[in-house]
């Protein structure tokens, strides 16, 4: 946790923004946010996305750049791949919220929501899906919103919520804080040893 925390290069950030980590997929949403951004940004006109990681599918990659010009987002909208870890850091802890609408697809599925604790561990608010390994890493209406899967009007409400709320924004990331410290390695570690040492007893 304390790799997020600590200070990380301020990134050419335009007015409010979310960040996505994860990658450019079907699986991350990442369509969903395109499509809910057009919304927030009936309220947040100058509201921006910035979606980074791997871009594997060159079909979808395509599908997403085209859907953000028709609705008029080439503004708006930033995907700019894998970055380096101290640029990425620098997003974390400047962006005004962290969203990654997960989606169950076939047999795949979002696992532990291990960006949503490095979001959490920046003092980000974070935003992700019921039904998938967000839940495990939000701890709802405390460290972030969890949304239902394929809900672009609740992914849209719960943006425009944290980015028109700063007091709410600023008790979720403090929040988030606290969680990501109980769930750094070392203390998952320690719970760990304190199990073993019971069962040995």
């Amino acid at each position: 946790a304390a790799r997020f925390e600590a200070p990380a290069p301020t990134p050419a950030k335009r007015g409010p923004t979310i960040l996505a980590s994860g990658g450019v997929k079907a699986r991350k949403g990442t369509h969903l946010l395109v499509e809910a951004l057009a919304i927030v940004r009936e309220i947040v006109p100058d509201a921006r996305l910035v979606v980074t990681g791997r871009q594997d599918d060159p079909v979808y990659l395509a599908q997403a750049r085209e859907r953000v010009a028709t609705l008029g987002l080439g503004d708006a909208v930033e995907l700019p791949g894998q970055i380096a870890a101290d640029a990425l850091r620098g997003w974390y802890q400047h962006a005004d919220a962290f969203a990654l609408p997960a989606l169950n697809v076939g047999d795949r599925f979002e696992g532990f929501g291990l960006v949503f604790l490095e979001a959490s561990a920046s003092g980000r608010p974070v935003i992700g899906t019921h039904g998938s390994g967000a839940a495990e890493a939000v701890i709802e209406g405390e460290t972030g919103l969890l949304v239902p899967q394929n809900g672009v009007s609740a992914l849209a409400a719960a943006l425009t919520r944290l980015l028109t709320g700063d007091a709410l924004r600023r008790s979720m990331g403090a929040a988030g804080r606290h969680y990501a410290r109980t769930q750094d390695w070392s203390a998952v570690a320690a719970r760990v040893r304190a199990l073993y040492e019971r069962a040995l007893a």
